[in-house]
C-alpha cells in the first residue's frame, strides 16, 4: 500500500508541476535558448576580408597576396574591365583614416560602377534605405526620420547643397568606411561591394538633382538676356 501511495504522490507532483513548465516557456515565447556563458567564442563575428583589424599582426582580418599573385578574373560589369573590377572591390583599401588619407582618397580612390547601371543603383538604394535613410532622408535632403521627430538635433548633409554635389565618389566612400563627424563607420555593416553601390546611388540621385535643375538655370540665363 505504501508504495502504491508513493506512486501516486509521485505522479500528483509530476501533473503539478507541468503547468509550471509550460508557463515558464509560454511567458519566454518558446525560443528562449537559455543563457551563454561564453557567447563570444560560441558566435564569433565574421569580418569582411582585408577588412581593417588593429589587433592582427599586418593591421588587418587576411594576409595580403604574395607578389605576383594573379586575380581571378570574373564577368565584366557595367562596362568596366574585370581585372580592375576585381581589383577595386577584393584588394584591400589601404588608405588610413587620417587627414591624408581623407585627402587622398579624393583623388585615388575610384568608383568601379557606373551611375547609369541600374541593377547596381537599384541595389545601392536597398542599402541606403536601411543604413542611410534615418539620417539622411529617403531623398537624401538631410531630413532622415530621426531629424523630423526631433531626435537628433544637427541637421545631417544635404547631399544636393553644392559642397556635397561637388564631393568625389572616393571621399565619400572613405567617409562610409570610416565614418565622418556624428556618423559612424559602415564597414562593420557593408561589404566594400555594398558601401560602393551605396555611393553609387548617392551619386544617382545627385545626378538626377542637377538634370531637373538645368532647365531652370537655362531659362533664367534667357531671361537675363532679354
Amino acid at each position: 500500500m505504501k508504495m502504491v501511495a508513493s506512486k501516486y504522490i509521485k505522479t500528483a507532483v509530476v501533473i503539478t508541476a507541468l503547468p509550471l513548465v509550460f508557463a515558464s516557456c509560454k511567458k519566454a515565447g518558446g525560443e528562449y535558448t537559455g543563457d551563454s556563458y561564453t557567447w563570444d567564442m560560441n558566435y564569433s563575428r565574421a569580418y569582411e576580408t582585408y577588412s581593417m583589424m588593429p589587433d592582427m599582426p599586418n593591421g588587418m582580418s587576411a594576409i595580403t597576396p604574395v607578389d605576383g599573385t594573379v586575380p581571378y578574373v570574373g564577368n565584366a560589369i557595367a562596362g568596366v574591365k574585370s581585372d580592375s573590377l576585381t581589383m577595386a572591390l577584393n584588394l584591400p583599401y589601404q588608405l588610413p583614416n587620417t587627414p591624408e588619407g581623407y585627402n587622398r582618397a579624393a583623388l585615388e580612390v575610384k568608383n568601379p560602377f557606373s551611375i547609369n547601371d541600374k541593377e547596381v543603383v537599384a541595389e545601392g538604394k536597398h542599402f541606403y534605405d536601411i543604413y542611410c535613410a534615418v539620417c539622411h532622408g529617403a531623398a537624401g535632403d538631410g531630413k532622415g526620420f530621426i531629424v523630423t521627430e526631433g531626435k537628433y538635433t544637427a541637421m545631417p548633409p544635404n547631399y544636393f547643397d553644392p559642397v556635397y554635389m561637388a564631393m568625389t565618389e572616393g571621399t565619400m566612400f572613405h567617409s562610409v568606411t570610416y565614418g565622418r563627424n556624428a556618423m559612424q563607420p559602415y564597414s562593420y555593416a557593408l561589404s566594400k561591394e555594398e558601401r560602393w553601390k551605396v555611393v553609387t546611388y548617392v551619386k544617382h540621385l545627385q545626378a538626377e538633382y542637377a538634370s531637373k535643375q538645368a532647365p531652370s538655370a537655362a531659362s533664367d540665363t534667357t531671361a537675363s538676356i532679354k
